[in-house]
């Protein structure tokens, strides 16, 4: 990359990170005045309030990305524009294409950031902001007593409620099938725990079994049980798909896929979350024909206003199309990748009619 290329990779993203300080600032004093109203509640103080909102931060950043790439560049491209920066590299003989790779590289480095976030730091500070949240406003009996956890592993059907030690668990129900219709087995126990070999270890253990000449009782005060549920997709359990990881979330997808559960609503979100990765490469390249075009000699406000429609535009359709999902059981690659497919389009013809 010579010395032209990182002068507008740079111009580019310090156009970016400008628009993601003003957004940052805008969205999480509104997210902090939200959580004033708890503040009091239980042992939730303001310093906690504020914690909550500082680790919500590269969630945030994630989600505004895609939105603040168009607006940042076209923020940066329009001010070379306007200075007269650009037309001195056309004349000199820096073709559209060498623009458009200069541009491209700067898409790609923030795509790679939204990588970076989407894969860990966003979901697991979001996650773990939740959790600290979660713990203040509610004692630690509410939170034992939580609604039970379902899960399914092939034949079995597993509830049961979550202590607070992560490899621990309170009660637990299990319900084995003999086919798709017929119970075979009821179980319970009082506590369970999963040891290192990923064995479960259940304390007063009591099982039904029903035959034919009608049910089998049995009770043991520790038994040891292999099933294929690990300590690892118990806390995949546990959270929304959107504070999962992508590694975890298609983790999760497969478990799902494996014992016949809808998976759609996963698959969803993790297409939609590597779409969203991708249009913030997309967003960055649109920038250049419009400001080749009649934003040339634009304003900032002008250009800004083009930036949030665009921006705004994509994000409704990107959760209005989510939701059609479950609604009309669409496919869920097809429906994350529609919004992104429409703005590959627009970018494309947009710089065909660059000149």
């Amino acid at each position: 990359m010579n010395l032209l290329d990182r002068y507008i990779v740079v111009s580019i993203l310090k156009g970016v990170a400008l628009v993601v300080v003003v957004l940052l600032g805008i969205f999480t004093f509104v997210e902090f005045v939200g959580q004033l109203d708890d503040v009091g509640t239980a042992n939730y103080e303001l310093m906690d309030a504020l914690i909550y909102v500082v680790l919500r931060i590269p969630r945030l950043t994630f989600l505004m990305l895609p939105a603040a790439a168009l607006l940042g560049a076209l923020l940066s491209l329009g001010n070379l524009a306007v200075h007269r920066e650009l037309v001195v590299m056309r004349v000199s003989g820096v073709s559209r294409f060498r623009l458009l790779g200069a541009v491209a590289i700067a898409g790609l480095i923030l795509s790679a950031i939204m990588a970076l976030l989407g894969d860990s730091f966003a979901p697991s500070l979001d996650a773990y902001g939740r959790q600290l949240r979660s713990q203040a406003l509610f004692d630690q009996g509410s939170l034992t007593n939580a609604r039970a956890v379902w899960l399914k592993e092939g034949d079995n059907i597993f509830s049961f409620r979550r202590e607070p030690n992560s490899l621990a668990f309170g009660s637990l129900y299990l319900f084995e099938l003999d086919g798709p219709y017929e119970l075979a087995q009821v179980a319970r126990a009082d506590s369970a725990e999963i040891d290192a070999g990923s064995r479960w270890l259940l304390a007063n253990y009591a099982e039904s079994t029903f035959v034919e000449e009608g049910v089998s009782a049995n009770t043991e005060r520790a038994t040891i049980r292999d099933y294929g549920l690990t300590p690892e997709l118990l806390g995949l359990s546990e959270i929304r798909h959107d504070l999962l990881s992508s590694g975890n979330l298609k983790r999760y997808i497969e478990y799902l896929r494996d014992n016949g559960l809808d998976a759609n609503r996963y698959l969803t979100a993790y297409w939609a979350r590597m779409a969203d990765i991708a249009s913030a490469f997309l967003m960055t390249i649109l920038a250049l024909p419009f400001v080749f075009g009649g934003l040339r000699a634009a304003g900032a406000g002008a250009r800004l206003i083009v930036g949030l429609m665009i921006g705004l535009g994509y994000y409704a359709s990107t959760r209005v199309l989510a939701n059609g999902v479950e609604v009309f059981e669409l496919d869920p690659f097809v429906v994350a990748w529609v919004p992104s497919g429409l703005l590959l389009i627009v970018t494309a013809v947009a710089l065909a009619r660059v000149r």
